[in-house]
């Protein structure tokens, strides 16, 4: 698993490698579970896959969990036709078992004629209608636009949204290869749909968001095109600043999370926070920008993958920091918790900022892709770990405590990895069903790939896994 490359708008994470089997025997019945264990009474032995070969990402996508318990998986998967790539959406039962009520198989893909599309995010409205977000690009105009379709809740196409079609291209084309992708969805109060992500410019990335309404048509009191670009623009860099994340807090204000290059080749944690108009909130770190950066060494290259907010309206940042000496590169779990104003929070490890190495070999690349908060107001993140020469991963998971200590009640002293049968694998996002957590991801079976939930125990004599 390499470093990502944050100067390409794929922005895929680093390659995976291994071949899919069963669950390993630490998973077998009659075996005392603990916080993190997976429960193997969740789909196939503790997993539940898509079924499909030629999955691929751009980013990594979270599940949704349902009011219900049931969970929404995307991705997109290679048609081997003249589209090349379609999004994928999959839906699972509260117990890992294939919904069939969702488009009569449980699988659902979108194309938007016959172009390559892949999707990032998902999330649900209010009435149920799924918005499916990320980019499309055509091979008679090779560029990419950030891409948005609604599904009506069992799978079909919602012809009340895009004028019929349930989806929506949304170009920005501001410069260079005009190569803009959507990233991240979420729907406000009001049903507005919020679709983040990047937009390529002349002079590099610039963050990007889009307000529609809710037919798909854009919303001209956000910035008054509906759309709006946001620079860091660090003099000397190549102004590559992306945006993976969006969040609205109780005040109705837009929460934009990603990376920004502060120093050529190097970047760090970045927020803009944006008013309900779309204009800068100038009330957030000044100028309605922030940046956190790790900086303990190597290429000080900080990458940040997922953005919540916690329910106080502290900002919590999940990815990956460069911890390496010598000019060797050594990259370690990053997580950070930002006060409401943008500044870090001093109450969370040191200064606002944990590193949680995994290390399970030498000079290895350990990834946050997604964090989530408990019921206890514990934090919960998932990603990778490389455990060989090869640069092979295991999904694991780890727990922090409100202070940003790890949690010894989870895991081994508050980690896990998790080896699927020997297939390699990463978590790519997480969410809580009830009191339990569902993390989705994708196992690596050469040359085909194949995307998963699973579920992990948490307060076991507690808990009824609903809320």
């Amino acid at each position: 698993m390499k470093r990502r490359n944050r100067a390409t708008t794929s922005r895929t994470l680093p390659a995976l490698a291994g071949a899919v089997g069963c669950m390993m025997a630490a998973f077998a019945c009659g075996a005392v579970a603990a916080d993190g264990d997976v429960d193997i009474d969740f789909g196939t032995g503790g997993i539940a896959t898509t079924g499909l070969s030629a999955q691929n990402f751009q980013l990594p996508p979270k599940p949704v969990v349902l009011a219900d318990g049931r969970i929404l998986v995307c991705s997109s998967v290679t048609t081997g036709g003249p589209s090349g790539s379609d999004f994928f959406i999959a839906r699972f039962n509260a117990d890992g078992t294939r919904d069939t009520s969702f488009s009569f198989d449980g699988k659902a893909t979108i194309d938007f004629g016959s172009r390559d599309d892949g999707c990032n995010a998902l999330a649900v409205q209010a009435d149920g209608k799924i918005l499916a977000v990320g980019s499309s690009s055509s091979s008679m105009a090779p560029n990419s636009d950030f891409a948005v379709a609604r599904l009506n809740a069992d799978g079909s196409p919602d012809p009340t949204f895009g004028g019929g079609s349930g989806q929506v291209l949304i170009p920005f084309d501001v410069g260079g290869n005009d190569n803009d992708v959507g990233a991240a969805v979420a729907v406000q109060p009001d049903g507005k749909i919020l679709a983040a992500g990047w937009a390529v410019t002349d002079a590099g990335f610039d963050f990007a968001a889009v307000r529609l309404l809710a037919d798909g048509s854009r919303d001209t009191t956000f910035n008054a095109t509906g759309r709006v670009t946001v620079a860091f623009d660090f003099p000397g860099t190549g102004g590559i600043d992306q945006a993976d994340a969006v969040a609205i807090d109780d005040q109705g204000r837009i929460l934009l999370g990603g990376v920004a290059e502060t120093a050529p080749s190097s970047f760090d944690f970045a927020l803009v926070r944006l008013l309900p108009n779309g204009q800068l909130d100038h009330g957030f770190d000044a100028d309605g920008r922030a940046t956190l950066g790790f900086d303990l060494g190597g290429s000080n290259s900080d990458l940040a993958y997922q953005t919540i907010l916690q329910k106080d309206g502290r900002i919590v940042m999940a990815g990956t920091a460069d911890t390496g000496v010598g000019g060797l590169q050594n990259n370690d779990v990053a997580v950070a918790r930002l006060l409401p104003d943008g500044s870090p929070d001093d109450s969370f490890g040191i200064g606002g900022k944990v590193v949680v190495p995994f290390d399970l070999v030498t000079n290895a690349y350990d990834v946050a892709t997604g964090v989530a908060q408990d019921s206890a107001g514990r934090l919960v993140a998932v990603g990778g770990a490389i455990y060989d020469a090869s640069s092979h991963s295991r999904p694991f998971a780890l727990r922090l405590l409100a202070d940003g200590t790890l949690d010894g009640g989870f895991g081994s002293f508050g980690k896990k990895t998790y080896d699927f049968g020997g297939t390699a694998g990463i978590f790519l996002g997480v969410a809580l069903q009830g009191t339990q957590i569902v993390a989705g991801g994708q196992l690596m079976h050469d040359p085909d790939k194949d995307n998963f939930v699973t579920r992990l125990e948490v307060d076991l004599l507690f808990a009824d896994g609903f809320d």
